[in-house]
């Protein structure tokens, strides 16, 4: 895949990375655990030949319903109002999860998700 591309995917609401999918796992309730599990054993985006990034990087195209989205917008927004952390945010907190979550549903609800 070229960079262009690879870019232009990777921008859109439901393109998340393996990392992002990863820690969001930890926040939600267990009855939503196996859906980021099957997520995880999906296929990633092709990623260019000369990416350099390793297994953390790869990137899930999600065809989540709304339902869901927004389950797991919620459980994110009660992980923030709480200041939760994951295994991989303890020192960063999480910035950027309600923000990203937030804007696949409202995609989701605009219909601008390919």
């Amino acid at each position: 895949m070229d960079w262009d591309r690879y870019k232009q995917l990777c921008d859109t609401p439901n393109v998340f990375s393996r990392w992002m999918l990863e820690q969001t796992g930890q926040l939600v309730e267990a009855e939503l655990t196996p859906l980021f599990e099957r997520v995880l054993l999906g296929t990633p985006l092709d990623k260019p030949v000369d990416h350099r990034g390793g297994a953390a990087t790869d990137m899930f195209v999600l065809a989540l319903s709304r339902a869901e989205v927004s389950r797991i917008c919620a459980c994110v927004e009660v992980a923030v109002q709480a200041r939760t952390t994951t295994s991989a945010t303890g020192g960063r907190g999480l910035g950027g999860f309600r923000e990203a979550w937030d804007e696949y549903l409202r995609a989701l609800d605009g219909s601008r998700v390919p």
